[in-house]
């Protein structure tokens, strides 16, 4: 899944055009705050989005259909997860999950919410959004080692850090983010391929930019990001084709999953000049979409 393109539940015109965008996965936001009125016609939106979607029969091609709703502090996200869970989509991103405890609350209710709609137990997968805060991003080493089993991949909400801290920007000279921002990414980057997880990097920002986007998403996949955020459809097709695997790389990816199935049950082996193990194996599936 490489292409992610957010679109807020309240923007009707957008909703209508997203699933001609190309992505691989679609987001549709419920996470934003509003009031009860507001709260609601996003709900039925995203609600009848996702339930219209569920075929695709008019789709270019097919993709993902999730959400994104939280935080788990905020008093609106129960109601959120309830009417996304009646669209029955492919996974929830969890917007401003600061640890394994809230990921643990947020699984026990969509345990929950899956069984009152009808839904496959444990059939929705989860992406927390990490250190979109101060107190989460001190907090991201804990991810590395603890992993829910519906979890399959992390991302981060650049936008939040940076509002959270005060800062008047979130890229320096030549696109580079800034520091704070970039300790979260690398953390995240590195959580997420200690767990054989997707990385997905945060969007850029600036729908005016087109070379700006260009170079951001060139520097994600160049950097170990296995997909990222689009925030409008134009950003799509650039972030597909930068993370296409190449030949050379699906053909090793091929031979290094070829040489475990030969050897079943073995934990580290040769190849290449190199010895690989169970996480590069995982590896190699998500890359070639074997996972």
């Amino acid at each position: 899944m490489r292409s992610w393109i957010h679109v807020p539940a309240d923007k009707e015109k957008a909703l209508g055009q997203v699933a001609g965008s190309g992505a691989d996965v679609v987001v549709v936001d419920l996470a934003r705050a509003a009031n009860a009125d507001a709260k609601q016609h996003s709900r039925l939106a995203a609600r009848d989005w996702l339930v219209s979607h569920r075929e695709q029969l008019v789709a270019a091609r097919r993709f993902e259909r999730w959400a994104r709703v939280g935080p788990v502090s905020s008093p609106q996200w129960r109601d959120d997860l309830d009417a996304a869970l009646e669209g029955s989509p492919d996974g929830i991103v969890l917007a401003g999950c600061s640890s394994s405890e809230d990921i643990q609350q947020f699984a026990a209710m969509l345990y929950e919410g899956e069984a009152k709609a009808g839904l496959r137990s444990n059939s929705i997968h989860i992406v927390p959004e990490l250190g979109g805060s101060p107190a989460a991003a001190l907090n991201l080493a804990a991810f590395a080692s603890e992993l829910h089993p519906r979890i399959v991949g992390y991302g981060w909400d650049a936008a939040s850090l940076a509002r959270t801290i005060g800062a008047r920007r979130m890229r320096g000279p030549g696109g580079l983010w800034i520091d704070p921002l970039a300790h979260v990414r690398a953390q995240v980057l590195l959580a997420a391929h200690a767990r054989g997880l997707q990385a997905i990097e945060a969007g850029f920002r600036d729908t005016r930019d087109a070379e700006g986007a260009e170079r951001a998403i060139k520097a994600a996949r160049a950097d170990g990001f296995t997909g990222m955020i689009a925030v409008h459809p134009a950003q799509v097709d650039p972030i597909n084709k930068a993370f296409q695997p190449s030949p050379d790389e699906s053909a090793e990816a091929r031979e290094l999953i070829g040489l475990f199935s030969l050897n079943p049950g073995a934990e580290i082996l040769p190849f290449r000049g190199r010895y690989v193990g169970q996480a590069d194996l995982v590896r190699a599936k998500v890359l070639i979409g074997e996972s």
